[in-house]
């Protein structure tokens, strides 16, 4: 968990950090050539190998409970939407490709969204005989709307289910980050 303060660079970190682990940038090496990581070849040779799960709640600002689900149902959506070819995969069975359709098609349950971190990279570990990497970029925000708006209950529910299906005993998991602003009067728990 890193928290910093707004304009700190954490997205930038977590962008640079999903270019570096992500296979979808298997290829892009040439990228960090130069750079300190890239002189020890145990560091070269974790470039470009890991399924990444990798999504933001930059935008989750709403004043409702409703309007807060639907957005965090629509960037979990669009998450899945990112990973499409797993649908193409011998990899997975039928019930997690209805699964699957269930999320990008929004028609989904609350439960399903909820774990819908966790189910993410099961499919993406399953397809691609790796653990997933998942980083979660200003995790805090739905929260701390929640306490603003009072939909905290709602809002903390929701969240807790959603990030210990992702991060807590996820066999799955090789490692998460998370970032955050983080505050001095209020420190918000979801465990």
């Amino acid at each position: 968990l890193i928290t910093r303060p707004r304009r700190f660079g954490k997205t930038l970190n977590m962008s640079m950090l999903d270019c570096f682990f992500s296979n979808k940038y298997a290829a892009r090496g040439d990228l960090f050539e130069g750079l300190g990581v890239w002189k020890e070849e145990k560091y070269r040779e974790l470039q470009g190998k890991y399924p990444v799960i990798f999504l933001s709640f930059k935008d989750a600002h709403q004043t409702s409970w409703e309007a807060m689900y639907k957005s965090l149902c629509f960037t979990l959506r669009e998450e899945f939407v990112r990973h499409r070819e797993l649908l193409e995969s011998d990899a997975l069975n039928e019930y997690d490709r209805r699964f699957f359709q269930n999320i990008t098609e929004d028609k989904a349950e609350i439960t399903d969204y909820q774990y819908a971190l966790g189910k993410l990279s099961a499919m993406l570990t399953t397809c691609y005989q790796s653990k997933t990497i998942i980083i979660i970029d200003e995790y805090d925000t739905p929260i701390q709307q929640g306490h603003l708006h009072h939909y905290y209950d709602e809002v903390i529910g929701f969240m807790r289910n959603l990030l210990s299906s992702a991060l807590k005993d996820n066999e799955n998991l090789e490692f998460g980050i998370l970032t955050g602003i983080g505050s001095q009067r209020r420190v918000c728990s979801v465990d």
